[in-house]
């Protein structure tokens, strides 16, 4: 005999049998988190778990994806959510919040604020619930205490696997999901091991889920006998009322002011000086020399007549030496050599004015704007001897 998703046998069964022995495929009732079976959603009090649980609920009623609409589709089914902690008019507000009033709520999504716990009928109605309805996909308890058996015989450790075996069975049984709520300690050391109770909770399950808010966050922790390990980043969505796969924080740049400049320069419609990047960025004017030096040393940027700078493209950059495309490739390139060293000894004699000291006496300042002026005037006509030869003056 074998039943949905379970395989049973007489006796014994060989190696050999059980590798020509074929199964169905593992259903999932949340893709890449909850599969079919027992599965454990546990944390701190005011953590919002109920939260995620109503969206649970929702996305696979309408068959639609939660948390993360890449990884955690829904196949559409039919839910039972034993809402044990709240009422029919909480329920109702929560809905509204998440789905609003217009369109229809989903049909297959049934409720119940009251249950009977695990030493009385718990299970037979479950499975009356599940034979009795079309397409049953999912049960969830919200929380698993207010069905945990009562003081009997059996205490701790024992009492809470029995319980959650029976659950087991059942959804192995019926090939469905069931998703117990349960408290997690506010702190401690591993997550999964601040579960409340004994460890039948992590012996019995088959999959264990763990809403970990922390000062950094909130992270959805999961592991189980039949998923990947999951550890994700989430963000409550406080307009939705949902919990979403938080976006991560772009990188964070290990250049930021060379990013900048090139940000500037890229924006730009036209090539800029030292001192209009050093106003546009707010660095010192020396800051600002000393690292476009060193990005048009790493080819970044490239440096263009009159001292100024635009940002390296395809057709800045200089071709290699086999490359004959163009012959005035060569001479081309020793213009601008020699246009860059000009205009670096321009750009030094602007700095030693601008430093300059005040003179003593007025014939002092005319012997230094004498100095400066012929300095420039050098300065133009080695660049228009430059120009007027091709490349050839050096």
């Amino acid at each position: 005999m074998e039943a949905a998703g379970v395989a049973t046998t007489d006796g014994p069964i060989s190696a050999d049998e059980l590798k020509q022995r074929a199964f169905a495929p593992l259903k999932f009732i949340v893709e890449g988190l909850i599969p079919t079976g027992l599965t454990i959603l546990a944390g701190a009090p005011k953590a919002r778990k109920s939260w995620l649980a109503l969206d649970i609920a929702l996305s696979v009623a309408r068959g639609v994806a939660c948390l993360d609409e890449r990884k955690n589709r829904c196949a559409k089914g039919a839910v039972l959510y034993l809402a044990l902690e709240d009422s029919q008019r909480r329920l109702q507000h929560r809905i509204e919040q998440m789905l609003g009033a217009g369109p229809a709520w989903p049909a297959n999504l049934f409720f119940e604020t009251e249950w009977p716990r695990m030493d009385a009928d718990t299970v037979p109605r479950l499975r009356q619930w599940i034979e009795g309805t079309p397409e049953a996909r999912l049960i969830i308890i919200d929380v698993f205490q207010k069905i945990r058996a009562g003081h009997g015989p059996q205490a701790g450790y024992a009492r809470d696997y029995d319980d959650l075996t029976a659950l087991q069975k059942l959804a192995r049984e019926r090939d469905i999901g069931i998703l117990l709520i349960h408290h997690l300690r506010k702190s401690g050391g591993d997550p999964f091991e601040r579960m409340t109770g004994s460890a039948g909770f992590q012996g019995a399950s088959d999959t264990l889920i763990v809403l970990d808010k922390g000062r950094g966050g909130t992270r959805l922790l999961a592991r189980g006998r039949d998923i990947d390990e999951v550890e994700s980043e989430l963000a409550f969505d406080n307009l939705a009322k949902r919990w979403r796969l938080a976006q991560p924080s772009p990188a964070t740049s290990a250049h930021p002011e060379r990013d900048r400049i090139k940000v500037l320069l890229a924006e730009s419609p036209s090539p800029l000086s030292a001192k209009e990047v050093e106003d546009a960025t707010g660095q010192g004017a020396d800051a600002v020399r000393q690292l476009l030096k060193s990005m048009v040393d790493n080819g970044e940027i490239v440096r263009v007549a009159r001292g100024r700078y635009s940002l390296r493209t395809e057709t800045s950059a200089w071709r290699g030496a086999g490359d004959h495309s163009n012959h005035n490739d060569h001479n081309a390139h020793e213009e601008r050599l020699a246009t860059e060293r000009d205009c670096a000894e321009r750009e030094e004699f602007e700095r030693q004015a601008m430093n300059a000291p005040e003179p003593e006496d007025t014939s002092a300042a005319a012997e230094t704007m004498r100095f400066l002026h012929d300095a420039f005037e050098q300065t133009l006509s080695r660049m228009s001897a430059v120009h007027r030869s091709g490349g050839a003056a050096s």
